[in-house]
């Protein structure tokens, strides 16, 4: 028998602030060993998830304060450093079922509410497109780990991570997973299709929003994002909590990429999909694509 997402998203928590590292100059030093073993122990061996949250308590205790600009960027970096040295302590074959020749991580920055225009390109196909980080229930596209650094925001309610036990919900309706996705419009990613995702989201055993606090912490889901074996994730629909003043929800993605083309060809063949046409500019707001694909998801069941 499988185990309940609610337990795998409470034995996922992770406070990285009861691991000691060194600061200076304002910057963190290394990762914890014990804190990357953690993280290998629960992503890459165990059930595809861990939350490294505590990242309040860990600035404080360095007397660093979450809101101060330079000190949360910090808290980014270390959070990105431990997502690297994750991902170099992993057999990453054993978690793809297509050869992939992942030859590097890369991270972007965006803002997780307004739409994007500019932000830290992480390769030449990012560059030059507008950008809507809210989404439907999806898969990064040909990345095996990712890892979603959130918070801290600004007069924005909603807007927190939802984790899918896709993998589950195939199992249980005998779906090959090559059946579950569909491309999404406008990206590079793939959507849960719209009946499947339905159905995930109306089961509290598959479907759960992490509990973190986004508005005075920082939290960072690191997740087997492969569409086969993987969980699928998604967000709450971010809103303004005060609609006369303006919201940011600061977001930083963090994945595994290749400089090789031939690998995304393939990937998408795996799965039976054409390579996407990804326009230059993402659907506004009230029209379909935008409403089915980047309008992140109204209800689902709260962690704990």
């Amino acid at each position: 028998m499988s185990t309940p997402l609610t337990q795998i998203v409470n034995e996922a928590m992770v406070d990285v602030s009861r691991y000691d590292v060194e600061v200076a100059d304002g910057r963190f030093g290394s990762v914890p060993t014990e804190l990357i073993t953690r993280v290998v122990d629960l992503v890459a061996d165990g059930e595809g998830l861990a939350v490294c949250h505590g990242v309040r308590a860990l600035l404080a205790r360095h007397g660093m304060d979450i809101h101060d600009e330079a000190h949360a960027a910090a808290a980014r970096d270390y959070l990105e450093a431990l997502f690297r040295a994750f991902t170099a302590e992993v057999d990453l074959t054993k978690h793809t079922p297509v050869a992939m020749g992942y030859d590097q991580v890369a991270s972007m920055d965006v803002d997780g509410f307004n739409k994007n225009t500019s932000f830290t390109p992480n390769s030449d196909h990012t560059e030059s497109r507008e950008f809507l980080t809210t989404k439907c229930v999806h898969f990064d596209a040909a990345t095996t780990f990712i890892g979603n650094v959130y918070g801290p925001n600004t007069n924005i309610t909603g807007g927190r991570p939802i984790v899918c036990d896709t993998r589950e919900f195939c199992r249980r309706g005998g779906i090959d997973p090559a059946d579950l996705v569909e491309l999404m419009p406008h990206s590079y990613n793939v959507a849960v299709k719209q009946e499947y995702a339905d159905a995930l989201l109306a089961d509290p055993e598959l479907a759960v929003a992490v509990d973190v606090d986004l508005g005075d912490d920082m939290a960072m889901v690191v997740l087997n994002n492969e569409v086969s074996g993987g969980l699928a994730h998604a967000g709450t629909a971010p809103t303004l909590t005060d609609p006369a003043r303006p919201g940011k929800r600061p977001l930083r993605h963090i994945e595994l990429q290749f400089s090789d083309g031939r690998n995304l060809n393939t990937w998408y063949a795996h799965y039976r999909l054409p390579m996407p046409e990804v326009h230059v500019t993402v659907p506004d707001a009230g029209t379909p694509d935008h409403d089915r694909y980047h309008r992140g998801v109204s209800a689902v069941a709260r962690g704990n």
